[in-house]
C-alpha cells in the first residue's frame, strides 16, 4: 500500500512548505574596519543556503523545482566564486584591484557575512519581483510559482559560523 497525499483545507497561518537549496563557494574578503586579522584578505569557503517557501505545491507536487532556484541564483554564486569581495570605500581598493580581476566591491559597507546575506537577499527579491520564469542552457524554461517567497538566505563562513538574512512577513 502506498503512502497517500491528501491535500488539508489550508487555514491562514497553519503552516508552509520550505525548500532549500545549498551551494559551495572559494571565496575571499577583506574587513578594512576589523581590529585584528580579518583586516588582511583572506577565504573561506563559503556554504550559501537559500530557502524559499510556499503555502502550496505546483502541479509536480513541488513548492519549486530545485532546478529553477539554482538557475534564478547560479550568476550570482559564481560572481563570488574566488573572488576578493572588499568595501568600495576601503583605502586599500586600488592596490587590492591590481591583484585580482575577481574584486566585488560592497557599497559602503564590509563584506561581512551578514552583509553578504543581506546583498543575496536583496538580489534574489528583486529577482523574484521582476519575473518568475527562468530558462536552463539547454532552453528548458522553468516557472517559479507565484506564492512561492524567499524566506532567508544563510551564509556559512566556516562550519560553526553563520549569519542569515531573513525577509519580513
Amino acid at each position: 500500500m502506498g503512502l497517500r497525499y491528501t491535500p488539508a483545507v489550508r487555514r491562514r497561518g497553519l503552516g508552509f512548505f520550505r525548500i532549500a537549496k545549498v551551494f559551495e563557494v572559494e571565496y575571499g574578503h577583506r574587513l578594512s574596519k576589523h581590529p585584528e586579522r580579518c583586516r588582511f584578505p583572506h577565504g573561506h569557503r563559503l556554504r550559501l543556503e537559500i530557502v524559499l517557501r510556499g503555502e502550496r505545491l505546483d502541479a509536480n507536487d513541488m513548492v519549486c523545482d530545485y532546478k529553477a532556484l539554482k538557475l534564478l541564483v547560479l550568476d550570482l554564486v559564481e560572481r563570488l566564486d574566488h573572488a576578493l569581495a572588499i568595501n568600495a570605500d576601503d583605502p586599500k581598493r586600488e592596490a587590492l584591484a591590481t591583484m585580482t580581476e575577481r574584486l566585488v566591491p560592497f557599497e559602503g559597507t564590509d563584506p561581512t557575512s551578514e552583509a553578504l546575506a543581506r546583498w543575496l537577499f536583496d538580489a534574489i527579491a528583486a529577482r523574484l519581483a521582476k519575473g518568475r520564469r527562468v530558462v536552463s542552457p539547454g532552453g528548458t524554461a522553468y516557472t517559479i510559482p507565484e506564492g512561492v517567497e524567499l524566506e532567508r538566505v544563510r551564509v556559512w563562513e566556516t562550519a560553526t559560523s553563520w549569519a542569515e538574512y531573513v525577509g519580513g512577513p
